[in-house]
């Protein structure tokens, strides 16, 4: 049994466990996660159709069947329909084949309502629910390829460092900063894993700076949150420096962070909830006087996806398990001076420790230049 069958039958014990009788899943994390393919979604419905004792089949526009029918997991029942005829059709003929008109299917968390309204039109009688609950816990224990795929991707990620602190030089602009980001990871046949945010000096204030044509200073504080995508997994690291010099606040602002982020790390333990180590990160941040201007959660999952679960954030009781990939991004931000958010992924090991993906952090602010 290769991967992506052990993947479908474990995924049909959970479609049993959450009472679903089929997926729809249409381009996105799930697809990708069962097939190995996937394809950026668009106006034309591509979509993978998982019953529960019934082989699994694509329906896809004529545009696409070629790169459907290479789909790594081998499904080969793909059904393609043209612009002519569009999509409906085939969909309600599918729906007859599986006898969808009286069973409760559940949909991507993605699906555009587009597609879902008219799917729910094709069969009103049908009960339409959420697929998550049947594919997310599964994708969050990531298996070993899946965890050599996630080194590959902060090991790509962490190569970005020095390119990112050398184009960091007064004068430069916060998107130039990007850029050399960009250009980098397009030399090496790679992606970002999201829109890098680059906080030169008060931007850094702003969890999530759109970076843009701010220049750089000297004494700016800046936040640089950045990742690779290699084929498919996403990296993702937050380093903070300062240009030629950096103030007495923005030192101790810095060591602050770093040691929530340390106890954040250490928090990681059997039995460890997502809860327990947002509260060990905003506990140094709180007793430090800072509290009020650490603004989210301390992590979240990362994986096909850059943000996905587990979370970890207060009120998240469910603990973690080996295979999860978290990051840990404890933040201060002083509005219209400076920001600090320190951020590494980690994984849980099998005996429910942390495994640092990323370089370490440095435990006092870099200067630059």
């Amino acid at each position: 049994m290769n991967i992506y069958e052990q993947r479908l039958s474990r995924v049909r014990t959970e479609m049993a466990l959450q009472g679903l009788d089929t997926l729809i899943l249409t381009p996105g994390a799930a697809m990708r996660y069962l097939t190995g393919f996937s394809e950026e979604g668009y106006e034309r419905l591509l979509a993978l159709i998982v019953p529960d004792d019934q082989p699994w089949l694509f329906i896809t526009p004529a545009i696409n069947a070629e790169q459907v029918r290479a789909n790594p997991a081998g499904v080969t029942d793909v059904r393609v329909w043209d612009d002519a005829g569009g999509w409906e059709t085939l969909l309600a003929e599918v729906f007859v084949d599986l006898t969808l008109d009286i069973g409760i299917v559940g949909l991507d968390e993605s699906m555009p309502a587009r597609f879902a309204l008219k799917i729910q039109g094709l069969a009103p009688t049908t009960l339409l629910k959420l697929a998550g609950s049947a594919i997310e816990p599964l994708r969050a224990a990531k298996d070993t390829l899946e965890l050599a795929a996630m080194q590959h991707a902060a090991d790509v990620t962490d190569s970005l460092i020095p390119i990112v602190y050398d184009a960091c030089k007064i004068g430069a602009t916060e998107r130039s900063v990007a850029l050399a980001i960009e250009t980098s990871l397009n030399e090496r046949g790679h992606t970002t894993s999201f829109g890098s945010i680059i906080g030169a000096g008060a931007n850094g204030a702003l969890p999530h700076h759109h970076t843009g044509k701010t220049r750089i200073k000297s004494g700016d504080v800046m936040v640089l949150d950045f990742g690779a995508k290699v084929d498919g997994y996403c990296g993702d690291i937050t380093r903070v420096a300062a240009i030629e010099h950096a103030s007495d606040e923005a030192k101790r602002v810095y060591e602050i962070v770093y040691a929530a982020h340390q106890a954040a790390v250490a928090a990681v333990q059997p039995g460890a909830t997502g809860h327990d180590v947002d509260a060990a990160a905003r506990k140094v941040i709180a007793d430090a006087g800072y509290g009020d201007f650490f603004l989210h959660r301390t992590g979240h999952g990362i994986g096909l996806e850059d943000h996905e679960s587990p979370y970890i954030v207060e009120g998240n009781r469910i603990k973690l398990q080996p295979g999860n990939c978290c990051s840990i991004e404890p933040g201060i931000y002083l509005p219209g001076k400076f920001g600090v958010r320190l951020e590494n992924i980690f994984t849980v090991t099998e005996d429910g420790a942390a495994r640092v993906f990323n370089e370490a952090i440095a435990p006092e602010i870099p200067i630059l230049g």
